[in-house]
């Protein structure tokens, strides 16, 4: 297989270091690696976690070296971590109370809820994105439409597990966009070939272009895998990283959500520790909610015509 990011580029770099030369790796994502200084309240919570307690959290002259806050909060992951301790295998969705944290925080965001139980904690979201494309690939006419250019996970993976990748083409003169032209002819061509799609994988904000899309690009997405039974896969790892005053990240899941015309999307997003602010590239914290929208709309449906006559 090829995975562009750590290939001859990365070797032929690794060689010119050996040799004394000055080298800036910029191939992937890794911002503690090219100087961003980690946040030191996620390390002192880590290191609260990790010491055994009559060390750290016990510890009557703990506050002399922790900020409170860090003890705090170290005090309530440990519980919820339980006598285990973390070095101990947890539930295989990950720690129940960190996933309950991670739906509030995209209930926060989208306006609309999420629920633990479709919450998966992950080893980083590579970790999860192979795990999906694993449970949806099981034979060589099985294809993905990936969007181009991409981010080279998608095409690696594609390649090791036997399946085709269906390239749709970011429309460079449009801020990086997607029409659904583009997506139907990809769609058509396909289907021509004798090829099943069952996935379409969105990056957003993109890798390595940049873009942010606008809900309209993003409903016509949503739109187009819930009229074909495809599977979306929403890569949102750096929904942190936008940096332009006019633009603003918009979830699938929220726009899905919020168009009649999309109510039978399966969705699965991503997001990690590795971006944004955090940095955290070399912790491996990742996560997954897997959605479907019918299920969703059906609640929807029921719920508020409930809560109107109560």
């Amino acid at each position: 297989m090829q995975y562009a990011v750590r290939g001859e580029v990365v070797m032929r770099a690794d060689a010119l270091a050996a040799e004394g030369k000055d080298i800036i790796y910029t191939n992937i994502g890794n911002p503690h690696a090219v100087g961003q200084h980690p946040i030191s309240f996620y390390r002192e919570v880590l290191a609260l976690c990790d010491l055994p307690a009559e060390y750290g959290v016990d510890n009557p002259a703990v506050v002399a070296s922790f900020p409170v806050d860090a003890v705090e909060r170290a005090r309530e992951m440990r519980e919820a971590i339980g006598p285990a301790g973390t070095g101990a295998y947890t539930n295989s969705q990950g720690i129940l109370q960190f996933r309950q944290d991670v739906a509030f925080y995209i209930a926060e965001r989208d306006g609309h809820p999420s629920y633990p139980a479709n919450i998966f904690l992950t080893n980083g979201a590579s970790a999860a994105i192979e795990m999906c494309l694993t449970g949806l690939i099981s034979d060589d006419r099985d294809a993905i439409m990936i969007p181009i250019p991409q981010y080279p996970i998608y095409s690696a993976l594609i390649g090791r597990l036997g399946a085709r990748q269906v390239g749709y083409y970011l429309d460079e003169e449009k801020g990086w966009a997607v029409s659904e032209e583009e997506l139907e002819m990809r769609w058509d061509a396909a289907k021509a070939d004798g090829l099943k799609v069952k996935a379409l994988a969105l990056i957003n904000p993109g890798n390595p272009t940049g873009q942010v899309l606008k809900r309209e690009d993003l409903e016509v997405i949503c739109r187009f895998c819930a009229r074909n039974g495809i599977v979306l896969l929403a890569d949102e790892v750096y929904q942190r990283n936008v940096y332009a005053d006019d633009k603003k990240f918009i979830s699938a899941k929220k726009v899905a959500l919020e168009d009649p015309q999309s109510e039978n999307l399966q969705l699965v997003s991503y997001h990690s520790t590795s971006k944004g602010f955090i940095g955290e590239c070399g912790r491996r914290g990742g996560m997954m909610e897997l959605v479907s929208t019918r299920l969703a709309w059906l609640i929807y449906s029921f719920c508020v015509p409930l809560l109107s006559f109560y």
